[in-house]
Parts: C-alpha cells; sequence; structure tokens
C-alpha cells in the first residue's frame, strides 16, 4: 500500500475545504465509547483530529491514512509528548471492494470481541457530483468506459455490505445508511472554494484524465456549473447530498 499521489490532497487544502468532516463525527464516535484497555486502529486518520480525542479514552491507538502531508501535519499537532498513545502511518486504506482489505480488517482484530466500527460513504453518495464530473469529462471526448475506470470511490449499499463482512466471518451488530446533506466550504467571487474546490480535492484521479492542469481547473469550473441549479441554496452555499454508511460488526 502507498501514499496518496495527490498535490490537492493537503493539510492546507483539506482545512480550507473540508474542515467539516471531523466535525460531523458524532455518531460514529458514539458507536465506538472506547474503554481504557481498548487499542484501535483508526483507518483513514486524516490529519489525526479525531484520532486525537479518541487517544484519551482508549490504551493505544494507532491512526493510518494514505496521505503523507495529512499525516505528517497530525504527528506535529498531536506529538507523543502530549500524546503518548498515539501512533501513526501512511498507509492507503481507500479498498473496501477488495474482499482480501475486509479480511485484513478481520484478521487484525482480536478474536471473540474484537469490534470493526466504521462510517463511509453509502450507495448514493455524492451522486450529482459524480455525474456532473463524469459529463465535463466526456464533453471533453474522454470515453465514458475511460472515466468509470479513473473512478476513486466505492459507495456500497446496506445490503452489499452486510454480506461482505458476514462473509468474511463478522456478526453484523447493526448497519445503517442515512441522507445527510452537507454544506461545503465558501465559495468566493471568482468562484473558487465551494464544490469546485472540493471537486479538486476529491475528485483528483478523474481530473488527471486530462493531461494540462490549467485544464483540470476548467473541467472542475464546468462540473461546478452544471450543479449549480441542484447544489447550490437561495444564499449561495453548496450543499451536496452525502449518505453515510455505518456499521458495527463482531469478530466471531
Amino acid at each position: 500500500m502507498s501514499e496518496i499521489k495527490n498535490t490537492s490532497y493537503t493539510h492546507q487544502t483539506y482545512q480550507s475545504h473540508a474542515s467539516f468532516v471531523p466535525l460531523l463525527t458524532s455518531k460514529i464516535s458514539s458507536l465506538l465509547s472506547p474503554l481504557p484497555t481498548d487499542r484501535i486502529i483508526d483507518l483513514g486518520a486524516g490529519d489525526l483530529i479525531l484520532t486525537s480525542k479518541l487517544s484519551h479514552h482508549c490504551l493505544q491507538i494507532l491512526g493510518l491514512d494514505a496521505s503523507k502531508d495529512l499525516i505528517t501535519s497530525g504527528q506535529s499537532l498531536f506529538p507523543p509528548t502530549t500524546h503518548p498513545n498515539l501512533s501513526s502511518r501512511i498507509v492507503d486504506c481507500r479498498y473496501l471492494e477488495n474482499e482480501d482489505d475486509v479480511v485484513a480488517v478481520y484478521d487484525a482484530l482480536k478474536p471473540s470481541d474484537g469490534k470493526f466500527i466504521a462510517e463511509m460513504g453509502g450507495f448514493g453518495n455524492i451522486s450529482e457530483v459524480h455525474v456532473a464530473i463524469t459529463s465535463a469529462l466526456h464533453n471533453r471526448g474522454i470515453p465514458l468506459d475511460k472515466i468509470k475506470s479513473a473512478n476513486p470511490w466505492f459507495f456500497p449499499s446496506e445490503k452489499h455490505m452486510r454480506e461482505l463482512l458476514e462473509e468474511t466471518g463478522f456478526e453484523v451488530e447493526m448497519i445503517e445508511s442515512e441522507y445527510r446533506p452537507t454544506e461545503l466550504s465558501f465559495e468566493d467571487g471568482d468562484g473558487e472554494g465551494g464544490v469546485k474546490a472540493w471537486i479538486q480535492m476529491f475528485g483528483q484521479r478523474f481530473l488527471e484524465l486530462v493531461e494540462d492542469e490549467a485544464e483540470r481547473a476548467v473541467v472542475a469550473g464546468e462540473a461546478r456549473d452544471l450543479l449549480e441549479g441542484v447544489a447550490r441554496r437561495e444564499d449561495g452555499r453548496w450543499v451536496v447530498g452525502y449518505v453515510r454508511l455505518r456499521w458495527v460488526a463482531v469478530k466471531k
């Protein structure tokens, strides 16, 4: 597994355009309810903000993320002197559609009482953004099959995720999906920020289909324009349709 090769996915851009992510973790945090004796692995830990909060309630916690910049920034924010039970590594944990990754989680857990508690994008997550990016790229003559191959996202349904977990050997205690319209960062007078910045950060794999760096910004801007009628509120704030999938699964 390797770090993300993505210059847009930095601590600075994350704080500017995705700082809402760790602020919307109250439900998954309540599902965790860590004990002082727990050892936790935080997959997709970002800049370790949630990881650091959990570290105060468990014995040991390891944060993993594919972004070198985010992990490095998190290590600076939460050093061993103030968080001695927190450690972190650069690891790419994005591909849950590969059953082997679920098996890897299963194998890492203690038998009988090890828990896999997670939240991720669920079926239908940001579907309007996905369509807008696809349209902007297809308008430039990029074939649909090539666009589909570049898709970095995996948003399973409850049924699919339950089956995958149970086939691996987990007992699913609960699984739920929630439609949660989410406000993005503010957009400035030049059209920067908002959904365009979101696309440039999280949709980088799509934009890499366009060789010219300046043209990638144009593609993101065109996707933004396509979304304006359905994702921009009357007050000018961008709101996209997040669908969150959460589960608690126990290793048998």
